[in-house]
């Protein structure tokens, strides 16, 4: 894949535990970090498509999906269907992580956005 795919800043959200300061135990998401108060933005290739319209709780519901597209990294590797992505102003919940290709240089991320 062609370096001029990779134009998407995308940044990476992981949940994480914590304390409400009560002793109550919350969690709460938070951007990965490659080193303290650096955020995690990789290129990436983003396809959005159509969303498939179902029925929840009595109303029609038709949410945003995409493929998005990386070159395979440590960084990449490191992300797993528990974190969630941001890009092009939302927020993505990852629905499946693949390799792409014979040699698995890219990795492909599908995406449904977060509506709530």
């Amino acid at each position: 894949m062609a370096a001029g795919r990779f134009r998407e800043p995308v940044t990476f959200e992981r949940l994480v535990a914590g304390d409400d300061g009560y002793g109550n135990p919350n969690s709460a998401w938070a951007d990965i970090e490659t080193a303290p108060g650096v955020v995690m933005m990789l290129w990436a290739d983003m396809l959005e498509g159509l969303g498939k319209e179902a029925i929840a709780s009595g109303r029609l519901e038709s949410p945003r999906t995409a493929t998005i597209r990386f070159r395979q990294s440590d960084d990449v590797l490191a992300i797993g269907e528990a974190d969630r992505i941001k890009a092009r102003g939302a927020t993505w919940d990852i629905r499946g992580i693949g390799a792409v290709g014979r040699k698995g240089a890219v990795v492909e991320m599908t995406c449904e956005e977060v509506t709530s």
